[in-house]
């Protein structure tokens, strides 16, 4: 999944899958999830990587150093 650059977050009743675009222009960018049995979260623990991610790919750092 890292390599593809999957988010991933799971818990007690199933899992989250995340996925993200690199950013276009300054501001947008698409995701699509995949929630997995009974996983009602928001993913909101892949929200720093994902930040972290874009802010890289900004500022001209290494875009494969994602999650």
């Amino acid at each position: 999944m890292r390599e593809c650059r999957v988010l991933h977050d799971r818990d007690g009743r199933g899992e989250f899958f995340h996925v993200h675009t690199e950013v276009f222009g300054s501001r947008v960018f698409f995701e699509a999830v995949q929630r997995v049995g009974g996983y009602t979260g928001h993913g909101a623990v892949n929200a720093p990587v994902r930040m972290a991610a874009h802010r890289a790919a900004r500022q001209g750092g290494d875009r494969s150093a994602g999650p």
